[in-house]
């Protein structure tokens, strides 16, 4: 494994002796130790933020951005219009149909 892939370590014996040298009590130094080892091994690591950047570039690049919207809404309402006039075209001309055959009858 890489290092830059392993979690950094904590040495806990040198925490423990700063502590010591610091005043702490050796049990109080110890559960101290033992808690910053706890949380400095839940830090993420380079290749964690990297694999992170790369899963939020995957997911810019297929996000729809406001322009996209509003194009995609202005074509819906364009082919909505479209086909209105359609519909609205056959209707006249089957009722224009309609009255030319009762002419004819």
């Amino acid at each position: 494994m890489d290092t830059a892939d392993a979690a950094p370590t904590f040495d806990t014996l040198a925490a423990v002796q700063k502590l010591e040298a610091a005043g702490v009590d050796r049990k109080q130094a110890e559960a101290h130790a033992e808690a910053l080892r706890d949380r400095h091994a839940r830090l993420a690591t380079k290749a964690d933020i990297a694999r992170l950047e790369g899963k939020l570039d995957t997911t810019a690049d297929t996000m729809l951005t406001k322009t996209d919207l509003v194009e995609l809404r202005t074509e819906i309402y364009r082919a909505l219009w479209i086909q209105t006039g359609v519909i609205v075209g056959a209707i006249i001309a089957a009722a224009g149909f309609a009255a030319l055959t009762e002419r004819l009858v």
